[in-house]
Formats: C-alpha cells, sequence, structure tokens
C-alpha cells in the first residue's frame, strides 16, 4: 500500500490538466505551461516522492528543481486565498496522514492565477 496520501482526481481539479503516466503506471507528470513558463510535477505514488520543475522556454534548465522525498500527503486547500496544493513535508507526522488533517508545513504550489511555489508553516496552537 502506497505511503502517498492524495487524491489523483483532486489534482486533475487544480491544475486543470490530466496527468501522463509511466509505463508501469508508477508515476503521474501534470504539465502546464503559462505563457513561456513550464511547471512540470511529478509524483511517484509508491515511493512517496514529488518533484517540482519550473523552467523558462528560452533557458536550457529548469529554474527551479524542488524534490520532497518520502512526502506523506498531497492535500488541496480552497479558501479565501484561491484554490492551491499543500505538500507535506517529510517527517512532518508520527503515523500515516489522513488525507484531511491541516498539514502544519511543507510547500504550497498555486498555479492560478500564476504558478507560484510557497514554503509555509501554521503556527502552533
Amino acid at each position: 500500500m502506497p505511503l502517498l496520501t492524495w487524491d489523483p482526481f483532486d489534482l486533475i481539479a487544480v491544475l486543470g490538466v490530466f496527468p501522463s503516466l509511466d509505463e508501469f503506471e508508477t508515476s503521474h507528470c501534470y504539465v502546464i505551461e503559462q505563457g513561456t513558463v513550464r511547471l512540470k510535477l511529478t509524483i511517484w505514488q509508491y515511493d512517496s516522492d514529488v518533484e517540482i520543475q519550473v523552467s523558462e522556454a528560452s533557458l536550457p534548465n529548469p529554474i527551479i528543481k524542488y524534490t520532497m522525498l518520502g512526502c506523506p500527503g498531497i492535500r488541496v486547500v480552497d479558501d479565501k486565498r484561491g484554490k492551491f496544493l499543500e505538500f507535506a513535508a517529510s517527517n512532518t507526522f508520527t503515523g500515516r496522514y489522513d488525507g484531511y488533517s491541516v498539514i502544519p508545513y511543507g510547500l504550497r504550489l498555486w498555479v492560478e492565477p500564476q504558478i507560484l511555489l510557497e514554503p509555509f508553516t501554521y503556527a502552533s496552537a
């Protein structure tokens, strides 16, 4: 059973694109293009690994290549700030992530109105 808790259909709703699957369906790759900026989000669900690459068309290599090994969960947030994804940082939870609880820290990804990556943490109660 995969350790990564996520819903591929939720990601389609937020990202607005369908993923491509590798030959053995062990990874999902979402590609979003906005003008000359390209976001490539790859999820290896059985390894719980996530990689985000942001590229610009005129440059030969990605501007950002961010890999999260052992990501326990991906959650969709839709609030007054907009709709975005939150990726939990490794070792965030002592047990398995339930898919609904607030992720205390990690990385956020917006694609509307533009691609934006942001590290985050919620204040401790």
